[in-house]
Order: structure tokens, then sequence, then C-alpha cells
């Protein structure tokens, strides 16, 4: 499976069209997020979903669990489904720009990441994603009986999903300034 994953990427990563409908549901979805987050401040006191929250602890979390409506939790129902598809996009995306250009830039890298599956490191953050969501939603339905480990797992995964987003973003920042560095270098030699 997982080498079937990394095949589509590499598949995407040939055709500019399928690279842009990748981007137009990364955009997207990450669009629908910020309309039900706005929507659903609306309905819990003025928060933002957890999810939103980037700095957010277990102490905030139980606070702000007091304030949620059942629109509120309704609302984060439809958050958390949406949010299901925006990380993997998003992966996808960044994995199909790595494969691009190290495909015309750095070919033997290229060769090593087809061989070793490495364009999958892109999705890691979605991964984390879903657990921090499962983990998310697990502590609202459990509202008010919330274990103090669930909330603080959750916080765990967001912070983990945070890094490995840092990471997967500069990292692929990084790779297309090499790239483009190294195509301008060649175009002038000639």
């Amino acid at each position: 499976m997982l080498e079937s994953l990394n095949q589509y990427i590499i598949r995407c990563s040939f055709s500019f069209w399928k690279i842009l409908l990748i981007f137009i549901g990364f955009a997207g979805s990450l669009r629908a997020l910020m309309f039900i987050g706005d929507k659903f401040a609306i309905n819990a006191g003025g928060h933002l979903p957890f999810d939103l929250q980037n700095s957010l602890t277990t102490e905030q979390m139980f606070i702000q669990l007091t304030e949620y409506t059942p629109q509120a939790v309704t609302l984060y129902y439809v958050f958390t489904a949406v949010d299901y598809f925006f990380p993997l996009l998003a992966g996808l995306f960044l994995a199909t720009i790595w494969a691009f250009v190290l495909r015309h830039t750095l070919p033997r890298w290229y060769e090593i990441g087809l061989q070793k599956n490495l364009f999958l490191l892109l999705l890691v953050p979605a991964l984390l994603d879903w657990l921090e969501n499962i983990l998310l939603l697990s502590a609202i339905l459990m509202w008010p009986e919330t274990p103090q480990n669930v909330a603080e797992a959750a916080v765990t995964a967001k912070q983990a999903k945070l890094a490995t987003t840092l990471l997967a973003q500069g990292s692929t920042a990084l790779i297309i300034l090499t790239g483009l560095f190294i195509w301008a270098r060649n175009r002038l030699k000639g």
C-alpha cells in the first residue's frame, strides 16, 4: 500500500493538471475549515475549534468546553470531517512538488526517494492531524467526563503535527529554492 501511494505521488508529479487539482482541493478544504471555524466561534463562546488554536493547552480545552453549545458540537463534527481531507491534500501537494523538483534538478535524489518511498514522509503531518482529530473529538464527546490523559494526548498530537508540518513546509520551500538555483545555473551554462 505504501508503495502504491508513493507511486500515486509520482504519477501526479508528472501532470500539471493533477497537481493543480490537488492544490484546488487543498485550498478549498482550507477555505471550508476557516468558514466553519468562524461559524463555530459564534456557538462556542467566541473560541475557534481546537484544531485552529496552535497554542492550545489542556486547561484551555476544559475551560472552552464549558461554553460549547449543541450547535458548536455539530459544527465540530463537520469541521472534523473536512479536516480529514485537508491534511492529506496538503501532504500530497507538498510531496508532488518534491517529486517534480527532484526529478528535474536532482535526479539521483529523486531515484532515492522513488526507490525508498521517501515522498511519503511528507504525509506524516497528515497522520498526526488525523490522530489529533480523533483525540479532540473524543475529548468533546466525553465531556464533561473527559479524562485528563485524553486532553493531554490531544495537545501532544497537536504539537507533533505542528512540528512536522513546519518541517515539511520548510523543507519544501528549501527544495524549491534549491531547484530554482540549479535550474538557473544550468540555463546560464547553456
